[in-house]
Formats: C-alpha cells, sequence, structure tokens
C-alpha cells in the first residue's frame, strides 16, 4: 500500500480512483474492497473481528471509498509508509450527493431478491452497518447527524495522521497538487469526473456482484419451481388415486 484516500464518499472519490489509475496505481475502489472480502467485513461488523487489513489490501496501491474510510487509521498502522489524501468538498453540495447516492442504493433493493441471494442479504447488511458507521445513520433525511459525522471524520482524519503524510485536496484543483504530492509527472489529459448522479449505483447492479446476485435469484427461483412441481405432482397423484 502506498495512498490511502480518507476522503468521504461523493467527495470525488470515483474520480480520484480513475484519476490513480492512470497514473499507474493499482486502486481498490469499493468493489475490489468489498466484493472479495465480505464474508470478512460481515465478521467486522456482525461479530467484532479485527479487520484484517494486510490481508484485504496486500495487492492494492490504493485504497479508495468504504469501507477503507472508516477503517484509515488501522491501515496506515499497517502500512506505516503510506501517504493519505483526504478529498473534501463544500458541505452542503456534499449533503445533497451523498443523500442521492445513498438513497438510489436503498432503491435498487429488492426484498424478492434478497430473500432468495445470500449475496445480496449479505451487502445489504454491510451497507446498513458501514452507513450507520461512517454517516451515522441509514435515514437520508438525518442530515444535522450526516454532516457532523462528516465534519468529525475529516477532523479526525487531519489530527490522525502525521502533516507531512497528508494531503487536503479537492478535485476541482486538478492533477497538480495531486500529483505534486504523489511525485508524479502530471498528464496531459484532463482530470476524470465520475459517478455523476451517483451513476456507480448501476455499475455496481450490472457488474460481477449484480451477475452473481441475479445467478443466486435464478438459482432460488428454479428451486421453488422445483419444489411446487414437485408438490403438485404428488397432489395430482394422491387426486386420481382416491379418485380411482
Amino acid at each position: 500500500m502506498k495512498v490511502i484516500c480518507a476522503g468521504a464518499g461523493k467527495t470525488g472519490t470515483k474520480s480520484i480512483a480513475k484519476a490513480l489509475r492512470h497514473l499507474g496505481f493499482t486502486v481498490f475502489d469499493f468493489e475490489e474492497q468489498t466484493f472479495d472480502f465480505l464474508d470478512h467485513w460481515v465478521d467486522v461488523f456482525q461479530n467484532g473481528a479485527k479487520p484484517d487489513v494486510k490481508r484485504v489490501y496486500q495487492n492494492a496501491d490504493v485504497c479508495v471509498d468504504t469501507p477503507g474510510i472508516f477503517f484509515f487509521e488501522e491501515i496506515l498502522e499497517a502500512f506505516p509508509d503510506c501517504k493519505v489524501i483526504l478529498s473534501v468538498r463544500e458541505e452542503d453540495s456534499w449533503i445533497e450527493s451523498a443523500v442521492r447516492q445513498v438513497d438510489s442504493l436503498y432503491a435498487a433493493r429488492s426484498k424478492i431478491v434478497s430473500m432468495l441471494s445470500p449475496t445480496a442479504r449479505k451487502m445489504e447488511y454491510f451497507l446498513d452497518c458501514i452507513f450507520n458507521a461512517a454517516i451515522g445513520t441509514c435515514n437520508t433525511k438525518s442530515t444535522y447527524v450526516i454532516r457532523k459525522r462528516y465534519r468529525i471524520h475529516n477532523h479526525r482524519v487531519k489530527s490522525f495522521v502525521p502533516a507531512d503524510k497528508l494531503l487536503v485536496y479537492n478535485v476541482k484543483e486538478g492533477w497538480k497538487p495531486l500529483c505534486d504530492f504523489l511525485e508524479c509527472e502530471v498528464p496531459s489529459v484532463a482530470f476524470p469526473h465520475e459517478n455523476i448522479k451517483a451513476a456507480v449505483t448501476k455499475r455496481i447492479m450490472t457488474g460481477p456482484f449484480g451477475q452473481q446476485v441475479n445467478r443466486e435469484f435464478r438459482d432460488g427461483v428454479l428451486k421453488i419451481s422445483l419444489f411446487l412441481v414437485v408438490i403438485f405432482g404428488v397432489f395430482l397423484a394422491i387426486f386420481w388415486n382416491h379418485s380411482a
């Protein structure tokens, strides 16, 4: 690990992830941190296990977004040579964007799918836990609480990370401060602008995670259908035997 991006979600984290990949870093964003380690994170939140950050991030140069932003202290202790980027954003626009993102993730849920997909159930549990941990609530109407947790998180990062290892950064600043901090050449391409209006939700639902959930859902429907066919067949056999 070389860089911890400790900024809260919706502070340009997807844009930063793409920018750092362009600079040649192996980036673990939400998907890479979560999908292959979902059972571990459930164990952390459900059973009190200590995050095994060395295992989760051993193949990463950079971590961005959740769950890493909540466990940045543990990651920095495990990888003490890391630099830390705290991405920030004007609070009102951040609140609006964060609420939109959380609402879009909850809107994508389906009770029927969750009943038939173990992966969907685990992810829903994990998201509830990480939202409660990171922004203090799963209720997006609680904007006062969410704003307060945003301030607490930023203060926590600034207080914990040594000043010479920390870059407080707004994506509007573009490439130069980021590249200066990481000692990289400034690219000639425009700085990325990703995840407009919670577009990442669709990407998650159509990506490997969504495909896994859909497979489990189809398998569940097939098993239920076969069970109903068997029950119906038994019922018909009993009916015909009584009629004979």
